[in-house]
């Protein structure tokens, strides 16, 4: 039995990670102050660097334990804290905001529950819950992009909001499928 690889916590997918959690309180601030322009190029600098992290890592052979926990830390603080702060200036409507953050309290209050319950439970990003993450993520850039360069996008925005929820809620209800099944397959331990 050969021994495992040691991979050093800070290699570049887990650095590129970090730098996202980093911009999410000056993409905040960018909205905040009405800097659209601003907030539209760090949100799609930082949407990109979600998907390319994950993909450098496989590339290149340096996935961590780290790195499997602190990006879906870092995905959800700049989902939330974007939608949450698009919501209250009256960007994004919130409906879509709760429902956003619903799924994610989910999830967690699911596994929380499979654990307090002894059942040994491990969510795993399914297909689904990757295009909800793609069409989260396109919305932002969508609705930023209309209000940074006034592309009176009213119609498309409409149309994405609800793509975007029944995406939402596909994806709340595979992850809902996922842990009931995997209840009721393991016996208590």
């Amino acid at each position: 039995m050969m021994a495992k690889k040691y991979q050093p916590i800070l290699n570049l997918p887990n650095v590129i990670t970090i730098a996202r959690i980093a911009l999410v309180p000056v993409i905040i601030w960018a909205l905040f102050v009405g800097d659209f322009l601003m907030g539209f190029v760090l949100f799609s600098l930082a949407g990109f660097s979600d998907f390319f992290d994950g993909w450098l890592a496989r590339l290149q052979k340096t996935q961590t334990s780290f790195g499997a926990y602190l990006d879906p830390v870092a995905d959800k603080l700049l989902m939330a804290s974007t939608y949450i702060m698009l919501g209250l200036l009256g960007h994004i409507p919130i409906w879509l905001i709760l429902l956003v953050i619903s799924r994610d309290l989910l999830i967690i209050i699911g596994v929380a529950m499979a654990r307090w319950m002894g059942k040994n439970i491990h969510i795993k990003p399914l297909m689904v819950s990757k295009l909800n993450t793609l069409l989260q993520i396109c919305l932002v850039i969508l609705v930023l992009a209309d209000l940074a360069f006034m592309l009176n996008l009213d119609v498309v925005r409409s149309i994405a909001y609800i793509a975007t929820a029944a995406i939402n809620i596909a994806s709340a209800l595979a992850y809902l499928y996922l842990w009931v099944t995997t209840i009721l397959k393991q016996p208590v331990d």
